[in-house]
């Protein structure tokens, strides 16, 4: 086993704009000791760099050594089962009523039937859109928010939907770039949701942490929790940077996430899932 072990975490966001962020961990599994080394937030285009080349060149030089290394990314890796699928024989009346031959769409349309017979369940059953969402979204909305309190739920993107379809083509592109480096889905409000459980973090904690300027109070207690049930260690001038900056929470978050997934703290695939699909790492509660 290697001494150290080193992770990202990219909280992506728009091409054209400053809020992408990148933070960097060394984790010492030995010891099963994190360090959070560096937060870079505000990553732009430069007078003679995109923002796609200022990112690449930034997580090569953070990588550039011969440490194994993983990266969690807080947008789709994948695309809807439709997106890659072409069968002349394809049209609504197939893949929407369950003849479709594609085992993801397969497992989504006996999904939604098996949960439309659920008792207790907190969610609306809504019809699925198989060029927007993915398995793992019907996952979440129906599954994973039904076992949190309901002051936990949150709003559930869909792969393709409005607000991350153009996150979700950038994150396309850059994987060519990035093709020998591991990565992973990690949705923060997911971690941060399961992770609550464990840190008793209150409810108020939870529907506040997100807030852009009056939520850098709650992020602190988070991040405090989290380094003191994780033995993570965080310089004072980064808890702040973390606490005062959404994006670059997230980030930590992201890479955090994978330090647990690979210390086996994060959910299992369950059988039968489309694993292919696109599976996010989250916390076992």
């Amino acid at each position: 086993m290697p001494e150290t072990l080193r992770y990202l975490g990219l909280e992506l966001s728009g091409a054209k704009n400053q809020k992408t962020a990148l933070a960097v961990i060394e984790y010492y599994p030995k010891e099963r000791k994190t360090f959070l080394l560096d937060v870079f937030d505000k990553i732009a285009p430069h007078s003679d760099q995109t923002s796609d080349q200022a990112l690449i060149e930034l997580i090569r030089e953070e990588t550039g050594n011969d440490k194994p290394k993983k990266m969690g990314v807080n947008v789709p890796l994948t695309l809807p089962p439709c997106l890659s699928c072409s069968p002349r024989s394809c049209s609504p009346s197939t893949s929407l009523a369950g003849n479709c031959g594609s085992p993801s769409v397969r497992w989504m349309n006996q999904y939604i039937r098996k949960v439309s017979h659920a008792k207790n369940l907190k969610n609306k059953i809504n019809p699925f859109t198989p060029y927007t969402q993915r398995p793992f979204e019907l996952w979440a909305r129906y599954e994973l928010l039904n076992r949190l309190p309901k002051n936990h739920f949150f709003e559930i993107d869909e792969a393709l939907g409005g607000n991350r379809a153009p996150l979700t083509a950038r994150m396309h592109f850059l994987k060519k770039q990035l093709r020998h480096f591991p990565l992973c889905e990690v949705w923060p409000k997911l971690t941060v949701a399961f992770l609550s459980q464990k840190l008793a973090l209150s409810p108020r904690v939870i529907r506040s942490y997100r807030l852009l300027e009056q939520g850098a109070h709650f992020r602190e207690l988070i991040l405090n929790a989290i380094a003191k049930q994780y033995e993570v260690f965080i310089y004072e001038r980064d808890l702040r940077k973390l606490a005062q900056s959404l994006t670059g929470f997230d980030a930590f978050l992201c890479a955090f996430t994978v330090v647990l997934s690979d210390r086996g703290e994060c959910a299992k695939v369950p059988k039968g899932f489309p694993e292919k699909s696109g599976w996010v790492c989250y916390p076992e509660a």
